[in-house]
């Protein structure tokens, strides 16, 4: 799925990740273009965003590119 936004934060190694999605939980794994697999540490809340189905995930380390794939869990 495409990002609507993404910010890093080089400071401090975070990721905020906007995407069009409500049903992704902390702990889910996303993929980024390269192929690093993300852990997402926890969701940023927003009521206004939720309403508009925007979910804001966040994840150490630097995300590469605007496309969020998520990791299929067995």
């Amino acid at each position: 799925m495409k990002a609507i936004d993404v910010f890093y934060l080089e400071s401090e190694n975070i990721l905020c990740i906007s995407i069009q999605r409500t049903d992704i939980e902390a702990g889910r794994k996303i993929v980024d273009k390269n192929g690093t697999v993300f852990e997402v540490d926890s969701l940023v809340v927003d009521g206004r965003a939720l309403l508009k189905g925007i979910t804001r995930l966040l994840v150490n380390g630097k995300f590469e590119g605007d496309i969020v794939n998520l990791v299929d869990e067995e």
